[in-house]
């Protein structure tokens, strides 16, 4: 932004709020009992004060006020922005030495097919039922814990009484079962023989990753 004149100070962020885990579900009971299966409201974010000048150079094609499908260069005082304006440009340039789309590849292929094989197993399916008689118990038809996450009226509308009930009651059921533990474990297992397989891709991409957060804390610490 001073390269083309212009000051820029960001906005100061809230910190973030506690991040939920829902591999497996709701797991937390004050949540459910608060928000049922919805994701508790995130702090909102102050918006930054900026000219029109400052919007254009800034996000360049991707600001609001442009035509991204415009194929001309944008310009700022006869000088060139980048497409993505100075934001972009700037996340774009410090994440590309530190990307490896194998490594990034692999790393997913475990997460999605350890997460779909876990539910395969023995020990998972037996909790699974367990959790399901424990829900009947409580006035509930559901065979795994992913069907009750995935009832229509509990992802969109106005959240109901029922919906706060049927979440304290999935809550309660997975404690009582043991199912988080025994669905950990399971997967963590299937997990562990996939990373001996791809180790090698795995190491490369965790040394970027601390490499591309030490570069992240400097890049703080001299601001």
């Amino acid at each position: 932004m001073k390269d083309f004149g212009l000051t820029y100070r960001p906005t100061k962020n809230p910190a973030p709020a506690v991040a939920q885990d829902r591999r497996y579900g709701i797991t937390d009971m004050d949540s459910a009992a608060r928000y049922g299966y919805r994701m508790p409201p995130q702090q909102s974010v102050p918006e930054a004060r900026l000219t029109e000048d400052q919007i254009k150079v800034l996000y360049g094609k991707t600001s609001p006020t442009e035509d991204s499908t415009k194929s001309a260069g944008l310009q700022y005082q006869g000088k060139e922005i980048p497409d993505h304006g100075c934001l972009g440009s700037a996340i774009l340039s410090f994440r590309k030495p530190y990307e490896d789309k194998a490594g990034a590849e692999v790393a997913s292929r475990i997460s999605t097919e350890s997460f779909e094989n876990s539910q395969k197993t023995p020990q998972v399916r037996a909790v699974f039922d367990k959790w399901s008689s424990c829900m009947k118990k409580e006035g509930y038809d559901y065979a795994s814990p992913m069907a009750a996450l995935a009832t229509p009226s509990f992802r969109q509308g106005k959240l109901s009484a029922k919906e706060k009930k049927t979440a304290v009651a999935d809550v309660s059921c997975k404690e009582r079962t043991g199912l988080l533990d025994v669905w950990f474990d399971a997967e963590s297992s299937i997990q562990k023989e996939m990373i001996k397989a791809d180790a090698q891709a795995l190491n490369k991409l965790g040394e970027l990753h601390w490499k591309k957060l030490s570069a992240a804390r400097k890049i703080l610490a001299d601001a």
